[in-house]
């Protein structure tokens, strides 16, 4: 778990979700884990949001010129 939290807080969400899914496998009822996992996907999905909306935004000024 505490590997999953330094790759979590150094932004390597790939290498976190494998560290807290292999503990998880260890301690499947740790609601830390489970809480550590829940924050990823939230993460994940905003990060994915803010590249949409950068894209949308560059193809408008694309069609500007």
């Amino acid at each position: 778990m505490n590997m999953g939290g330094i790759e979590h807080i150094k932004g390597d969400y790939v290498a976190a979700r494998g560290y807290y899914k292999k503990a998880l496998q260890l301690v499947p009822n740790s609601k830390l884990l489970k809480e550590n996992l829940a924050k990823l996907d939230r993460l994940e999905k905003r990060l994915q949001e803010v590249q949409e909306k950068d894209q949308t935004q560059r193809s408008e000024v694309d069609g500007l010129r």
